[in-house]
């Protein structure tokens, strides 16, 4: 397979790289903002051989590709990173375009709003993912290796390789500087250096002693920053446009010197005083609500998520809660909605795959829906069964519904908690720790309830034999 010349044709359907703002992946997808959604030939990208799936979340254009994901990513953000360092003084002129383009379209203010701000988080979010996912699953095996073996707790092997699972975690700020400030176009160390400001040794020790701290004049606000995402986030939109404004005010001769300095003082004096704590008081406040969501709402809550999640899957809008979840795992320390939800989900799918295996008539068709029900049970990868087959077949999709929805009610009335962050997959069920009776309990019915569903609603073959 020519990479290079699909990730050519993937540019090319998409309007160019002028009409690219940004390049970023998750495990599956290719994720590009797009600055003119009637530039994009959606049709066309989906005919691509490799291509899955393709579905606009406001500005963002999602391409599934699965297993080619990163050849591909790398040959797009390579040929994006050459148009970007050649065509760097046409980005103004392309704002403003851009704002007078949306001045037509007031009418649709608040959705345009909602959508940016969802894709901005969604961009932020998406390139930490991965180390998420690392750290979470390292966790997962050194504890599957501590109940094996339990004097392994106490090795320094085991030390080691717990701090390094902790790493993704703790330095989370960091992480989400470097999404955010990629996103928005401005320079990643500035505002990745204000984030490593709040989680510095001496600050956190601080922090942890209750030292009183001021800064200019004004005084700091004692935070645990280790493992936030909206401080970050908000310091990182305030680092930009500090950066933006100190380029058009300092003469040329003394901009490389002055401007890198004054931005990360100005932004970490505000960060550290005013920024830093709005942010985290607004995240823990968000997890708070879901947490009560799931407390008042009852078992219902659950499993609404994880009957929601397929189409939340499909738009992109499930990397919005995720900062939340790993938020919920940091402080109060255990998630309750989201990662049950998550996990049931890529079960009720690879349940419904199941049902069409199992119904089907055509043999070639069979051993895909097995392979496509082993890879979302056992590898947590969805997509390719969402777009693949139960999309398609249009009733499996009622079945993913039906078993993510009983398959929630169960976790929560048996009380289905997470520990850990881990991938939703079946080997990540030791997050669970002493819930893990409730989450297996969970799974089995949804995997059984999703494929009987689909096995009685059946479905017309001949349209995904083509």
């Amino acid at each position: 397979m020519d990479y290079n010349d699909i990730s050519n044709k993937i540019v090319e359907l998409c309007g160019g790289n002028n009409n690219i703002s940004s390049v970023t992946h998750c495990s599956t997808r290719l994720r590009l903002f797009i600055k003119d959604k009637s530039k994009v030939n959606t049709d066309k990208i989906q005919e691509l051989k490799p291509v899955i799936g393709v579905v606009f979340s406001g500005d963002e254009l999602q391409i599934v590709l699965a297993q080619n994901l990163i050849p591909i990513y790398d040959e797009v953000s390579k040929s994006f990173k050459e148009y970007s360092d050649n065509n760097k003084d046409t980005k103004e002129t392309e704002s403003s375009s851009k704002n007078e383009k949306s001045n037509d379209e007031d009418q649709k203010a608040v959705t345009r709003i909602f959508n940016k701000i969802i894709g901005f988080v969604s961009a932020a979010v998406t390139p930490m993912i991965p180390g998420l996912v690392a750290g979470g699953m390292l966790k997962v095996f050194l504890l599957l290796i501590t109940l094996a073996s339990s004097s392994f707790e106490s090795s320094q092997t085991y030390t080691m390789l717990s701090m390094l699972a902790d790493v993704p975690f703790y330095f989370m700020p960091i992480f989400v500087a470097y999404g955010a400030s990629t996103k928005l176009g401005g320079t990643p160390l500035y505002s990745m250096a204000v984030a490593a400001a709040l989680v510095y040794p001496d600050f956190m020790t601080a922090v942890a002693d209750g030292t009183s701290l001021s800064i200019a004049g004004m005084s700091v606000t004692l935070v645990e920053y280790s493992s936030t995402l909206l401080p970050a986030l908000l310091i990182s939109i305030f680092a930009y446009y500090c950066e933006k404004f100190l380029v058009k005010i300092i003469p040329g001769i003394i901009r490389p010197v002055l401007v890198g300095m004054l931005t990360i003082s100005i932004a970490y004096i505000l960060g550290v005083t005013v920024i830093g704590p709005l942010g985290e008081l607004a995240g823990s406040q968000v997890v708070h609500v879901f947490l009560w969501s799931s407390e008042n709402l009852g078992p219902f809550a659950v499993g609404i998520l994880a009957a929601c999640m397929p189409w939340l899957v499909m738009t992109g809008m499930h990397h919005a809660v995720t900062p939340f979840m790993v938020q919920a795992i940091a402080n109060p320390g255990y998630d309750v909605l989201f990662r049950p939800a998550y996990l049931l989900h890529n079960m009720a799918e690879g349940g419904a795959c199941l049902g069409v295996a199992l119904r089907a008539k055509d043999k070639a068709l069979k051993a895909e829906c097995f392979s496509l029900a082993v890879g979302c049970i056992l590898a947590g990868v969805t997509e390719p069964a969402i777009y693949g087959i139960n999309l398609r077949l249009k009733r499996p999709m009622y079945g993913v519904m039906a078993g993510g929805f009983l398959g929630g009610i169960v976790a929560a009335i048996m009380g289905a908690t997470a520990y850990i962050y881990g991938y939703s997959t079946i080997l990540a069920i030791p997050i669970f720790e002493h819930t893990i009776i409730a989450i297996v309990t969970a799974i089995i019915t949804t995997i059984i309830t999703s494929c009987v569903v689909t096995i009685i609603l059946g479905f017309k073959e001949e349209l995904v034999l083509k």
